[in-house]
């Protein structure tokens, strides 16, 4: 990976974790996401316009995009939930960690691949980090006790938005080939903004408004925050391999549990770091595995 590419991912992944605190902050995160994303559709909707003019947009494109954006719009609705039950230091690394790991699961089980050991090394690993990042170490009983640490409603939520990470990043690089990616970035963002409209309108604009009035500033900071995020890694990917791309971007899971205990005094701050270390260490392990 060159410098200017490792510079970009890191980048790229400090504004994705920052992002998520700025979620995490806000007072009703559905209604949060619905209006950072629709920043976001406003600041790049005259790009989209210029990238369907010159590049066209086919029937097969647009279902991707369609379908690409049914699955963003549930997860913008399952990361908001996940953010209203549970911690940031521990949902972020879960859902992160949780979307790599599935997708070479999902490989050997739909496309019949084959995972090396070094491969089945790093799902262990991650899958260990995200254990350690939800247990609450107060005994020696809490470490010995994995259904209860993740049976918690917030635990389930975080796993299940880590499943739609990897559902939507097997089905994106797949609509790639159809579709541009400003394009299908703008596709994600109308699913966003049409499936968390309800709760986005919910009693008359009451919520819309006050979320404006008390975190304007972090919505615009969001908006802004979270393409630019996807952009960086897009530019990167065009100077190096994505094998190396995906993981080293995945360094954010510790600084996504850092922000949590740091700038919002989350608990368990010494197991939750160690275990989003052991997260990114699968990860990196799966990124360069054979």
């Amino acid at each position: 990976m060159t410098t200017a590419a490792l510079f970009l991912v890191l980048s790229s992944a400090l504004f994705h974790a920052t992002w998520n605190l700025l979620l995490k902050r806000s007072g009703h995160k559905a209604v949060f996401f619905w209006s950072f994303t629709a920043v976001s559709f406003i600041v790049f909707l005259v790009p989209a316009i210029v990238f369907v003019a010159i590049d066209g947009l086919t029937w097969t494109g647009a279902l991707f995009g369609l379908g690409s954006a049914a699955i963003h719009g549930c997860y913008g609705l399952a990361l908001s939930r996940t953010y209203e039950l549970g911690d940031l230091s521990s949902a972020y690394p879960v859902a992160r960690g949780m979307g790599v790991t599935l997708i070479p699961i999902a490989g050997v089980a739909i496309l019949g691949e084959d995972v090396s050991v070094a491969a089945g090394a790093g799902i262990g690993l991650v899958i260990a980090g995200i254990y350690a990042v939800q247990v609450q170490p107060r005994s020696l009983a809490d470490l010995l006790q994995p259904a209860r640490a993740l049976a918690l409603p917030s635990s389930r939520v975080a796993l299940l938005t880590g499943g739609i990470i990897a559902t939507y990043s097997l089905w994106d690089k797949a609509a790639l080939d159809h579709i541009s990616p400003v394009i299908l970035n703008q596709f994600n963002m109308i699913g966003y903004l049409i499936i968390l409209l309800p709760l986005a309108m919910h009693g008359q604009f009451q919520r819309l408004r006050a979320e404006w009035q008390v975190h304007g500033k972090g919505i615009v900071a969001a908006g802004v925050l979270a393409p630019l995020a996807y952009v960086l890694v897009l530019i990167a990917l065009t100077t190096s391999q994505v094998s190396y791309i995906g993981p080293a971007r995945e360094v954010g899971i510790v600084l996504g549990a850092v922000l949590g205990v740091a700038f919002l005094r989350e608990g368990f701050g010494a197991s939750r770091i160690s275990g989003s270390l052991l997260v990114v260490a699968g990860v990196l392990t799966l990124g360069l595995a054979p």
